[in-house]
């Protein structure tokens, strides 16, 4: 029998364990590769689908003669200046056609939180067209500030429940232009037994003052426009993440019915990277200006948000992610009524 000398085991031994470390560490590599999240599922850049998207998201005061009406807020989705936002928040219920006076104000570069600064960018706007059943509404002004953008829609079909998604609005008592995180918590179709309103569900924050703004995926298309929420159950019991989101493919669908044809944005090849989010749309015929039924009263209508921060959770769930700075409805009603008596005064003295 052949002896082995110590020394020489020893070196097949260091080279056993050499080999099987490197197979160990090629099985972990290849194990990762399969088990990453896909592109959809990665982190949320939230910081960047917000500094480039909110500039296309707009606050809608609507009023009546009296200088009652609504807080809102809307999408720029053409540069022809068109807006997506909800039925509820430019119709005034009691003569259910649309206000006579509603005004779309632009992002400033900052907010700041005090009114007077914030709500200098403004322009009028005209309903071209509403459906008060489905809760949806397509304003148009003359002109766009430069550097506004528009967003794009977000084919349905490609959303999945606990996708996470971030709104854009302008929340009751919160702050304008605020940011909230949550997912997509589910999906109904005929919502409140109406044919082809399908909406999300979603425990993203919202509120009064987020009606008709977007609800974002991590490439900052539209996965929806935000309805409506739930905060009373059976029997008065409280609720809460209970919101709604009109399905972008419902709002495209009615977009086209009514001579505006606009695409769904296109996810970059690269993976991992948001969208450059260019909306490829074209405008086709003149936008009908009908009388429809206005919506009957929705429940807790979500016309609102809440606000970012530049850091984002990897927990689940809803988060305000905006630094607050929060208004008071009564003083940006007081702000908006001034700049018309400004306005009315200024127009006297060049008559004059």
């Amino acid at each position: 029998m052949e002896e082995k000398s110590p020394a020489r085991a020893g070196g097949r031994n260091r080279a056993g364990f050499a080999r099987w470390i490197f197979l160990y560490a090629i099985s972990v590599a290849v194990l990762a590769l399969v088990c990453a999240p896909s592109a959809r599922a990665g982190g949320f850049p939230a910081e960047q689908v917000y500094s480039r998207e909110a500039k296309s998201v707009v606050l809608i005061v609507a009023r009546d003669s009296s200088g009652q009406g609504m807080l809102g807020s809307g999408s720029v989705i053409s540069s022809q200046g068109l807006i997506i936002t909800n039925a509820h928040v430019v119709v005034d219920k009691a003569t259910r056609a649309a206000y006579p006076d509603i005004r779309v104000y632009f992002k400033p570069r900052e907010v700041t939180g005090d009114l007077s600064a914030d709500l200098v960018n403004w322009q009028a706007a005209k309903v071209q067209d509403f459906d008060s059943t489905l809760d949806l509404a397509v304003l148009k002004v003359d002109s766009l500030p430069a550097g506004t953008g528009k967003i794009s829609l977000e084919d349905s079909s490609q959303v999945r429940i606990g996708e996470p998604v971030i709104a854009i609005g302008h929340p009751e008592n919160g702050g304008l232009w605020s940011l909230t995180y949550g997912r997509i918590s589910g999906q109904v179709d005929n919502q409140q037994n109406i044919s082809g309103k399908d909406v999300f569900q979603t425990d993203t924050n919202l509120n009064p003052g987020n009606s008709g703004g977007p609800l974002l995926d991590r490439y900052g298309f539209m996965v929806g426009i935000n309805s409506n929420i739930a905060r009373r159950g059976e029997g008065g019991l409280a609720l809460t993440g209970i919101n709604f989101a009109i399905k972008a493919s419902v709002a495209k669908k009615w977009l086209r019915e009514n001579g505006v044809m606009v695409a769904y944005g296109k996810v970059p090849a690269e993976a991992g990277a948001p969208a450059a989010a260019a909306p490829r749309e074209t405008i086709s015929g003149a936008e009908k200006d009908k009388s429809k039924t206005l919506p009957q009263a929705n429940p807790g209508s979500g016309e609102g948000a809440a606000q970012p921060k530049a850091e984002l959770s990897k927990k689940p769930g809803s988060r305000i992610l905006t630094p607050i700075r929060p208004y008071s409805t009564d003083q940006l009603w007081k702000q908006v009524s001034g700049e018309m008596e400004d306005m009315m005064n200024e127009m006297k003295q060049e008559i004059k």
